[in-house]
């Protein structure tokens, strides 16, 4: 049985992503992404056949200091009994400098995703840290598969390079809509949440 499987989640592209989607389906205009119900959909029986209900830890990889989680995200309680289950956030790095007048522009000026995306990237240390935790399990051969939530064109070569390493790579996302085309074809999976579970991910 497969177990050496962990799922990796840039929390930049992740909270991007929930704001587009807060704004394209009215019901969930006012609701949080419940970031237990996001990783249990993922790691449950819909995507076994890739996992087979075996993995190590579920990461999400925050920038320190990034203002738009209690807006948008729904973290537990690691401090309650039970609330959690291999689920790790990590947060490293700090946003760009200015910051807080770009998130001002962006609340003004609605920009298209595309644009939401550029504007919204912090400094390198998230990818780079993801990089390294997964080129560090792949070399002590303790990673079968890579399961990665983003859409940032920076990662096609830790993809390759995994792939050289006899890993497998799975891209998940929460929806299709803008997806980075060469990050998708160098992944070995591809999945997204249909509509009606997407809306169960939110309270």
């Amino acid at each position: 049985m497969a177990e050496n499987n962990y799922f990796f989640v840039d929390g930049s592209s992740l909270i991007t992503d929930v704001i587009a989607i807060k704004k394209s389906e009215k019901e969930l205009k006012l609701k949080k992404l419940d970031i237990v119900k996001f990783y249990q959909y993922f790691c449950g029986e819909e995507f076994a056949m890739f996992h087979y209900n075996s993995y190590k830890r579920f990461v999400v990889y925050f920038v320190k200091h990034e203002n738009r989680i209690d807006d948008n995200i729904i973290i537990p309680s690691f401090n309650t009994p039970g609330a959690v289950a291999d689920l790790q956030i990590k947060k490293c790095g700090k946003r760009i400098p200015g910051g807080s007048a770009i998130d001002a522009w962006i609340s003004k000026h609605n920009p298209p995703n595309n644009v939401l995306d550029r504007l919204n990237k912090s400094e390198k240390a998230v990818d780079t840290q993801i990089c390294c935790d997964a080129l560090q399990l792949a070399s002590y051969g303790k990673l079968e598969r890579l399961f990665i939530y983003t859409n940032d064109y920076y990662f096609v070569p830790l993809c390759q390079t995994l792939k050289s390493m006899g890993s497998n790579i799975s891209l998940f996302r929460l929806r299709e809509k803008s997806i980075n085309k060469a990050l998708a074809q160098e992944c070995d999976s591809f999945s997204v949440v249909q509509l009606d579970k997407l809306i169960s991910l939110f309270s």
